[in-house]
């Protein structure tokens, strides 16, 4: 199997699978309804533990950078609100923290990665849109496309140079690029090809860049350019409201938000998921044949409605993340009970096959994969519901698997009764 038919498959099923959870819709559910209190002592847990993992004390910048890139995602602009039909993701993974250069890399030309080194880029957050649903690589032409970069910068004459320079290093890849410019940002430095739809354009706002990369159907300058003006005006009024982690400050950063990583059941016990971001890249082609994936991290409220895409009913408040593996917590039992029920309708599509889930967990829905998706990193998922929470698993040996998601269930059980 081709390499890129592998990464299309995955990202294709994670996204399913998270999509399953996060994309609910339902009937409303009148009342405050109440989580049972099970007895856990008949759980099959193994070697794993029901009790929350301790966060562990580290001066690391580079998880710090991972951190502040998340916090970032608090104050992105949804590509949506430049382009109202822009609704679609353009991969399994719609928002992601860009934590250094080489991250940031993965959506700019690859020359561009050693002029956010000179300059010393801190933090990044990505989004990104289309106006159609993209299964495989985006055709330049075939949609309209939009991804926002936030790039944090020591100071705003860093930010500056770089936007110069992001820009000139960009553009000279081809040499049919010419300027442009956008009249309501005349500090903008941007370029395109007359005869191929798509724009790049950088601008310095205080220690930040925002860099857009911009598709259309047709090569129609001024159709693009007034995307990225509409997506200046969206993004930079966010970045006025953020509070900049200083930069000696950024190792000292929480892990956890709220506990939400706590209360994921580890990979292996007592093991700790530190944050870290991952891409599956096909090739540097403006993020559009990335795979990114953030771990052990958690989404805040804006940016996980970012995740989902902004107008999605039923959306959690916060979700995070273990690897593939996500919890969600929505605001009341209701939400999670709704978005439970919405993946146990889902499971016998797709092709997947029931299998039970672990003895003594009351809510859980699992399923084993087709037989024929051997480029999956796991043959099986369960979805686990307690509370306001909904968790994802997925894993390859069923009894180990079993036991992981019976020891999810009995951790968030904990968690709740304060244990």
């Amino acid at each position: 199997m081709r390499r890129c038919d592998r990464v299309r498959k995955v990202r294709a099923a994670l996204a399913s699978a998270v999509a399953m959870l996060a994309l609910t819709t339902g009937c409303t559910v009148h009342g405050q309804p109440m989580p049972q209190r099970p007895d856990l002592g008949a759980l099959d847990i193994g070697g794993y533990s029901l009790d929350p993992l301790h966060e562990p004390a580290v001066d690391n910048e580079k998880y710090g950078r991972v951190m502040e890139s998340i916090r970032l995602g608090e104050v992105m602009a949804d590509p949506a609100e430049a382009d109202s039909t822009l609704t679609f993701p353009m991969s399994g993974f719609t928002a992601v923290p860009l934590p250094t250069p080489a991250k940031a890399g993965a959506y700019l030309a690859a020359p561009v990665r050693p002029v956010l080194e000179k300059w010393g880029m801190l933090a990044g957050f990505a989004v990104g849109r289309a106006d159609k649903d993209i299964e495989r690589t985006p055709v330049v032409g075939a949609a309209r496309l939009l991804t926002v970069l936030v790039l944090r910068f020591p100071a705003s004459t860093a930010a500056q140079r770089a936007a110069e320079e992001i820009d000139s290093v960009d553009a000279s890849v081809s040499p049919e690029n010419v300027s442009v410019t956008i009249p309501e940002y005349p500090a903008a430095h941007g370029h395109w090809r007359p005869t191929v739809p798509t724009i790049a354009v950088s601008l310095a706002h205080e220690s930040f860049v925002v860099t857009l990369l911009g598709g259309h159907t047709a090569a129609d300058l001024t159709a693009l350019t007034t995307l990225a003006r509409k997506a200046f005006d969206a993004q930079l009024p966010r970045l006025r409201g953020f509070a900049l982690t200083p930069r000696e400050q950024l190792a000292a950063l929480p892990l956890d938000r709220d506990g939400m990583v706590a209360r994921m059941v580890p990979k292996a016990p007592g093991r700790w998921p530190f944050p870290a971001v991952a891409f599956g890249t096909e090739q540097e082609n403006a993020g559009w044949k990335s795979a990114p994936q953030a771990s052990g991290v958690v989404y805040g409220t804006h940016a996980t409605l970012l995740y989902r895409g902004i107008g999605k009913p039923n959306p959690p408040e916060l979700m995070a993340f273990n690897g593939l593996e996500a919890l969600m917590r929505f605001p009341n039992v209701a939400a999670a009970r709704t978005s439970f029920a919405k993946a146990q309708d889902r499971v016998d599509k797709d092709g997947r096959r029931s299998v039970p889930g672990p003895t003594g967990v009351p809510d859980v829905t699992c399923a084993k994969e087709p037989d024929g998706l051997t480029a999956l990193p796991f043959n099986y998922s369960c979805t686990v519901w307690y509370g306001r929470y909904v968790a994802v698993l997925f894993g390859r040996d069923l009894h180990d698997f079993q036991q992981r998601v019976a020891a999810q269930y009995g951790l968030l059980v904990n968690s709740e009764r304060g244990t």
